[in-house]
């Protein structure tokens, strides 16, 4: 701040009860950018969390590997690992989102039904990170996921905390689960749907994004819809793709080949 004059904002978080800070938006004024000043409230937060916070171990922070904030990260932090970020929009006149009964007909999977995720334990949490790239993993070795472009640990303290704000979603087949993480708000583009979905294959990733399109159809009638969608394997993105625009015939917000990279540091 000079005066009254706000000239930038840095937002973060504390996670894993304190161990973890979460690096999240920052914001120069448009008439005072190229001067340096996001670089400065990224050293100012780091001393004041070192100063104010000491049990602060660790920060994360992600970005989008098409930009250059992926590549100022790497000359500073850890790259522990990308996922696929796949975006999509649609408006109410959408045929199903004029009927959103449709989908059910979508639905050739043969699998059991999506339910709402009840008391998560380690071997749910271990189950779970299967779907995770092998390098998904902190300083201190424990799988981490995405979820609405936040890093943290999967752990049940945390997935418990999620529910605070978020709608958790597992389906149980043939001795293996999967994880949706749906979490909803207004952007100035529209009705915001985050869908982080940690499956195995592409059938079980369908079942989770189905159920969810479903409940935002009938939630926001009038909305655009954009959908941001994490997955934990790149091997699904080219199908999640084809399932978005030829299926749901939704018009392509981000992408193709947009990841989401995480990295990490010793504070």
């Amino acid at each position: 701040v000079a005066g009254d004059q706000v000239m930038g904002l840095k937002v973060s978080k504390l996670t894993e009860g304190g161990l973890v800070f979460l690096g999240k938006a920052g914001r120069v004024a448009p008439d005072l950018r190229g001067r340096g000043i996001a670089g400065k409230l990224y050293v100012h937060v780091d001393d004041w969390m070192r100063q104010n916070r000491p049990t602060v171990k660790y920060q994360r922070r992600v970005a989008l590997s098409i930009g250059s904030g992926a590549e100022s990260r790497k000359k500073f932090m850890r790259h522990i690992f990308s996922l696929p970020f796949v975006g999509y929009r649609c408006g109410p006149s959408l045929w199903w989102r004029q009927d959103p009964a449709q989908l059910a007909q979508l639905d050739t999977t043969g699998l059991p039904d999506v339910v709402p995720l009840q008391d998560a334990d380690d071997d749910f949490c271990t189950a779970v990170q299967k779907w995770l790239p092998a390098q998904a993993r902190g300083y201190d070795g424990k799988p981490i996921i995405l979820v609405d472009f936040d890093p943290y640990t999967l752990c049940p303290a945390n997935l418990k905390r999620l529910q605070a704000h978020s709608s958790l979603h597992t389906l149980k087949y043939e001795g293996e689960v999967s994880l949706s993480i749906l979490t909803s708000y207004h952007a100035p583009i529209g009705r915001m749907l985050c869908i982080d979905v940690y499956a195995k294959d592409v059938t079980s990733f369908q079942k989770h994004v189905l159920k969810h399109l479903h409940d935002g159809a009938l939630s926001f009638t009038r909305d655009q819809i954009c959908v941001r969608v994490f997955t934990g394997l790149f091997v699904l993105e080219d199908s999640i793709h084809e399932f978005c625009r030829d299926v749901l015939q939704m018009e392509l917000l981000l992408g193709p080949n947009f990841n989401a990279v995480v990295f990490e540091s010793e504070l």
